[in-house]
């Protein structure tokens, strides 16, 4: 239940603009100044009203949400024959002052995500044991280059509502053949200005060092025709600790947040032009970069050698995420008898990582993408009883990438700890993806009780490859140790792709409901990782002659497809309500890392991935509740003609939740116990089976409802549990070959507390 209040304020709204927009001038964040600024003028209209509000007296009334994750338009959830989960902005905003991380925060409240890494990668975190495609407002976060920070995205405080569809996705393409994250962000309402500003505070309490801080202030208002809102977040944080009381190993793979400096700029705008057309624009800054004095010291002299965490690290390149993302939404409620949605969105952004031992070198790779997307659909009811959704949409995906030499001398002599820039080499060949595709959905009422729908697409891929010297040749040349070397050829190669879907959805009443859904989802494996690869022999005059390369035209990359099937039910009755669903899927094929290399190679070994998720929450009295959550899943690939356990970098272990809750007008409490269960897989490679460790948590959120806002406390893993994250396991296992396990023990955090206070004026 959520606190209602009555607010009566005047604002000298004129001088907070002035001053937010003064800062952002003389900030480095010129491509989001202009946006800002427009939408702070068109806000500024309303510095010095006065309007009072007494929500109090309007009844409570619960209504289907309302959704686009599963369609191109949106649709009640009641009405979509698939598993949808939906987190409504009461559940959101409570984990967001409580302390909680975006990913940990939806795989406690989603059955079939796997929990997350606490830190900045959704690496190892799949939905139904799949890949997930993330988007923000309908617009995807994925890329070709797959690089796992989808979550790493969007400051909690920024967000509306969140949607997951569970399974593969034939409405949107590739990359979704485990389901959908669709990130709604906050709107300004019409009326008063609406300010809202926030401070938390979070530490372990394990050093002076162990101390986190975030801000947050939006401001929105506007009319019936004009509404703009703008939010800025900034977030520092501190060292991390485990539950040992030892300072966390960073990740070294991916990125860590420890030492890390965020900033969250979102701007939005929505344009009433007439009675039927509406527009809504908006744009995000969003740069988290880490700043650390710690990092990984090798010990180079001894074999195997050994790695440990200390302090005086200096490195010319540390891990960041930065991106600009605008987005423009045009809905027109009749255009020659159609409903009409359409989106253009182009997002630029850049992903540095922090130093690697290669052998007897340390770099540092970054890549920059560039995509530019649109979508145009249209939908008509053709009768009482069928409705058709159709149009196209596509994209242009380009992709840059590089890798940072270190000095030798300096790397080595100090065991990693200092390095600094002595070349730049090219990572992974440049890559040009172009995407357009064809859509239509129809939706016809069977019955009064039971509808169907059925869709199809289909989708045109070309991608473009640049010739390439292998990195490992450049690194070489870099290094003085060779003249030069040939090119791997590039070239162009398409693909047609036709993807279904069919669900029938029956409602005997309008508390329970019975579905059954199939649909394809399709996937391209990573290009950058696949393409660039080759064999070369170096000739007498230190010159590295191509012998066979992974060229386009005689090596094509393979698509694979996945076939996904789903029988479920969802109830509410009296004081009980639920979700579940048992599901199946099979792809065509199997995408595998050579640990040697990091590069990815193909199989035609099939994976079918099959299990049960369930969600329920039964309320006592009107205080007190109790809920569940649990998803099991059975991953499977296919070797030499039968199905062993998939291994376990590329599976999802069980996992349940189980939680109490205690609120009332005053004041509400929740106490969650989050568990992961022991998994295992079969690595064909190595002829072995590997194990995961699973693992409990117990989280602790507390929340007081003051007149204007509310004090909160987050105690995050209450029994300073000490654990080694999923992401951290799988770690160890990709890339053992080449540093010590210990460099990759990405463990969780200990128990940490989290301070908080909104404001609402």
């Amino acid at each position: 239940m959520s606190k209602r209040h009555t607010l009566s304020r005047t604002l000298p709204y004129s001088r907070l603009y002035s001053a937010i927009l003064t800062t952002l001038q003389t900030s480095k964040k010129a491509p989001m100044v202009l946006a800002v600024g427009t939408l702070l003028q068109f806000s500024s209209a309303f510095a010095d009203t006065t309007i009072d509000t007494d929500q109090s007296a309007q009844p409570s009334v619960t209504l289907d949400p309302i959704v686009v994750v599963a369609n191109q338009t949106p649709k009640a959830i009641s009405d979509i024959p698939a598993t949808v989960w939906y987190i409504d902005e009461y559940k959101v905003d409570e984990a967001a002052r409580t302390g909680k991380r975006l990913g940990d925060f939806i795989a406690q409240e989603v059955p079939s995500l796997d929990l997350g890494s606490g830190g900045r990668t959704s690496a190892g975190q799949n939905l139904r044991g799949r890949s997930m495609q993330v988007m923000i407002d309908g617009v995807s976060l994925n890329s070709s280059r797959a690089i796992s920070r989808y979550l790493d995205s969007i400051s909690m405080e920024n967000i509306e509502s969140i949607e997951v569809l569970s399974g593969a996705s034939a409405v949107y393409g590739g990359g979704a053949t485990g389901g959908i994250i669709n990130i709604k962000t906050k709107k300004a309402q019409a009326g008063e200005p609406q300010i809202t500003t926030s401070i938390q505070a979070t530490s372990g309490f394990q050093d002076e060092d162990d101390i986190s801080y975030k801000g947050h202030a939006s401001i929105g208002g506007g009319t019936e025709t004009i509404k703009s809102k703008l939010a800025v977040t900034y977030e520092q944080t501190g060292s991390f600790f485990d539950g040992s009381g030892k300072m966390l190993v960073p990740d070294t793979t991916q990125g860590s947040l420890q030492d890390n400096e965020t900033i969250d700029i979102l701007a939005s705008t929505q344009l009433q032009i007439d009675e039927k057309q509406t527009l809504d624009l908006s744009a995000q800054y969003y740069n988290s970069e880490q700043d650390t004095d710690y990092g990984i010291q090798y010990d180079l002299t001894t074999r195997p050698f050994g790695a440990e965490i200390s302090d005086g690290f200096e490195s010319d390149r540390q891990a960041s995420t930065e991106r600009q993302q605008y987005n423009a939404n045009y809905h027109n409620t009749e255009l020659f008898g159609h409903e009409v949605y359409a989106q253009l969105s182009h997002r630029t952004e850049e992903l540095s990582f922090i130093p690697f031992i290669y052998g007897t070198y340390f770099a540092a790779s970054e890549q920059s993408t560039d995509v530019t997307s649109a979508r145009v659909a249209l939908s008509k009811d053709w009768t009482d009883k069928l409705k058709l959704t159709y149009g196209i949409d596509g994209y242009q995906d380009k992709l840059d990438s590089n890798k940072m030499i270190f000095s030798q001398g300096t790397s080595i002599a100090t065991g990693g700890l200092v390095n600094d820039e002595f070349a730049i080499v090219g990572r992974y060949p440049g890559t040009e993806v172009n995407s357009i595709a064809g859509f239509i959905q129809g939706d016809y009422e069977l019955t009064d009780k039971l509808s169907a729908t059925a869709g199809m697409r289909y989708q045109h891929l070309n991608n473009k490859i640049d010739d390439f010297v292998s990195s490992t040749v450049q690194t070489d040349i870099a290094l003085g140790n060779a003249t030069g070397g040939d090119a791997i050829p590039g070239g162009s190669t398409d693909y047609n792709v036709n993807l279904f879907n069919l669900g029938l959805n029956y409602k005997p009443t309008s508390n329970l409901r019975y579905f059954a859904n199939f649909s394809q989802g399709f996937e391209l494996p990573d290009p950058a990782k696949f393409y660039g690869q080759g064999i070369y022999a170096k000739n007498a005059a230190n010159y590295y002659e191509l012998v066979n390369g992974s060229n386009v035209s005689g090596t094509e990359l393979d698509g694979i497809k996945t076939d996904s099937y789903e029988l479920g039910t969802s109830f509410n009755h009296n004081n009980l309500t639920g979700q579940l669903t048992g599901y199946y899927s099979l792809s065509d094929g199997s995408i595998d890392y050579d640990r040697s290399t990091l590069l990815i190679t193909q199989s035609d070994n099939k994976k079918r991935v099959y299990g049960v998720e369930a969600k329920g929450d039964y309320a006592i009295n009107d205080n007190v509740s109790i809920g569940v959550l649990a998803h099991w899943v059975k991953s499977e690939t296919q070797v030499d003609g039968s199905y062993e356990d998939t291994v376990v970098t590329d599976t999802s272990p069980a996992k349940y939740a189980l939680w109490t809750r205690w609120e009332d007008d005053n004041q509400a409490l929740k106490l969650q116990a989050n568990m992961m269960r022991d998994v295992s897989g079969y690595d064909s490679s190595s002829d072995s089976t590997q194990e995961l460790d699973g693992y409990t948590t117990v989280d602790l959120d507390y929340t007081y409802f003051l007149p204007s806002g509310e004090f909160s406390l987050g105690v995050q893993n209450l029994l300073d549990k000490d654990y080694t994250t999923v992401w951290g396991q799988q770690a160890q296992i990709y890339y053992g070959s080449y540093a010590p396990a210990s460099a990759f023990d990405y463990k969780g955090l200990g128990r940490t507390y989290t301070v908080g206070y909104t404001h609402r004026f």
